[in-house]
């Protein structure tokens, strides 16, 4: 009984004279214990059982493990495609736009200067301070979505801009610039009926033993 008190009052407590000493918290802890244990039984999900097998209907949860398989594309093809979710920044003349993209070619989070809720709160819609707060909202939508790391191509654009770098440690302070890796299965040949080793692979050379 004191087990299972322990997970909702401190064992620090338990072992004071309150609770040794005194028999009414004694008694109080047993009441406290057959209630819970009454409630239990009377439960109307006490037959319910728990099914072993679990089936993910969640297909972020295996990109953030690694295990979703990626877009390979081409060895030489430009813009990469091997990523999960890819980070895009945009400035114009009026207005600032970061987003995030899947690699379906949805948008899964974004966050813009042409909403009314932050253009409202920003002196200008263009400027550095602009860039640092959509890189801040943004990283926020991500996190609560669920996202923690995201792919960002610096090769796309080398120019040097000052939005862009503060746009990028703003997303960094919450949000990882670079995925994890993907964990690949392992390889096994497949079978071959035409040949005598019947697999997918070279047959290996054994020693010539003579026998003398």
């Amino acid at each position: 009984m004191l087990t299972r008190l322990s997970r909702v009052v401190c064992p620090a407590w338990i072992d004071t004279g309150s609770f040794s000493c005194t028999t009414t918290w004694r008694q109080r802890i047993q009441a406290f214990g057959s209630t819970a244990v009454r409630c239990l039984d009377d439960s109307p999900n006490k037959d319910f059982k728990v099914n072993p097998v679990f089936l993910n209907r969640n297909p972020r949860n295996l990109e953030t493990m690694g295990i979703a398989r990626k877009r390979q594309g081409w060895i030489l093809q430009y813009p990469r495609k091997n990523y999960y979710h890819k980070l895009f920044f945009e400035r114009s003349a009026r207005h600032t736009s970061a987003w995030v993209e899947h690699m379906n070619g949805e948008t899964v989070v974004s966050a813009s200067t042409r909403e009314w809720a932050v253009r409202e709160q920003l002196y200008s819609t263009s400027d550095v301070s602009a860039a640092e707060n959509i890189g801040r909202v943004l990283a926020q939508r991500c996190v609560e979505c669920g996202l923690t790391s995201v792919f960002y191509d610096k090769t796309e654009d080398n120019t040097p801009s000052e939005s862009r770098e503060v746009f990028l440690n703003a997303v960094q302070d919450v949000v990882t610039l670079t995925e994890p890796r993907q964990l690949k299965p392992r390889y096994e040949p497949g079978i071959d009926y035409d040949k005598p080793n019947r697999y997918g692979e070279k047959k290996k050379l054994k020693p010539d033993y003579q026998i003398s």
